[in-house]
């Protein structure tokens, strides 16, 4: 797929012969006829490289480089900026904004197709990197069998949200969740069937959640999920749910018959009323206890006030 580059020009004959040079390479090109448009168009395409004249009408060079540093999706396309011959200042000002490179008018061909092809390959090698790291980041917070968040960065998150429920003084839940008899899933169907289990009821609980819920594997077979501005009554709904689609799922092709249930224990915290991590984690815990204990397949609430 041929790079997008954007003309920001005001000078139509000039955007053409850059157009037409650039064409000729196999680009793909589109132009914008002062700043404002131009700071448009880059938010509606997102180029792969903006080539911005300094001396425009409406917004110039400058103003436009500011735009696209401060807009998120935007502050990592490369800028080449078009500037008169002789005008330094103009250089050096647009470097130290961010700007990649400069190139002159009037053009040297080679001069601007190399510029290009120098900042594509560059933005190439940054783009590559940032998507190593998002994924090394990715990697560093979840459970590389569900791709639930794992232990580690699940305690991060609680800490935050329990600062953030007792600031604004919002409910909070803790909801603990046990695949029954998990073991016996293993020794009888074997452990790659046994991960299928965990990934499929950590799909299952994805779906049953909202967006701002924390769902991590807490290790083994137990999963917790946090629930911000939850009451107890709110995550009794949300766990009821996902027991029943559990114990509803088809698991175990080899045994259709085979059914997978969990047990869960849920505590909150009431508004205003919050304490630590380890106190609702306890209670939620002793929940779940009690939900073992009576049977299996059920889910136990107990309230937790401070």
């Amino acid at each position: 797929m041929a790079e997008n580059i954007l003309i920001a020009e005001d000078d139509e004959n000039i955007a053409e012969l850059v157009k037409i040079i650039l064409e000729a390479k196999g680009y793909s090109t589109m132009w914008a006829k002062d700043g404002k448009e131009a700071f448009a168009m880059a938010k509606e395409m997102v180029p792969d490289l903006i080539l911005l004249d300094v001396m425009m009408p409406k917004l110039n060079g400058y103003e436009v480089l500011k735009l696209l540093k401060e807009a998120e999706g935007l502050k990592h396309i490369p800028v080449i900026f078009v500037t008169v011959k002789g005008e330094t200042d103009s250089k050096v000002v647009g470097l130290h904004m961010g700007g990649h490179d400069y190139i002159t008018k009037p053009f040297d061909l080679d001069e601007l197709i190399a510029r290009v092809e120098a900042a594509l390959r560059i933005k190439g090698e940054h783009d590559s990197l940032r998507q190593t790291n998002a994924r090394l980041s990715e990697l560093s917070m979840t459970d590389p069998l569900t791709a639930l968040y794992n232990r580690r960065y699940l305690m991060e998150r609680f800490h935050e949200e329990l600062e953030r429920a007792r600031r604004y003084k919002y409910p909070l839940a803790c909801i603990i969740v046990d695949i029954d008899d998990f073991k016996v899933i293993n020794d009888t169907f074997g452990h790659m069937q046994g991960d299928q289990v965990l990934q499929k009821i950590a799909i299952i609980m994805k779906n049953a959640n909202r967006v701002v819920d924390i769902l991590a594997r807490y290790g083994g077979e137990e999963f917790i999920m946090i629930l911000p501005q939850t009451d107890l009554g709110g995550a009794e709904t949300v766990g009821e749910r996902i027991r029943v689609l559990v114990e509803e799922e088809q698991f175990v092709s080899s045994d259709p018959k085979k059914k997978v249930t969990i047990s869960l224990g849920a505590s909150a915290y009431a508004t205003g009323k919050v304490g630590t991590m380890e106190e609702l984690l306890k209670r939620a815990d002793e929940a779940l206890y009690q939900s073992k204990k009576t049977g299996k397949n059920r889910f136990i609430t107990m309230p937790l006030e401070i």
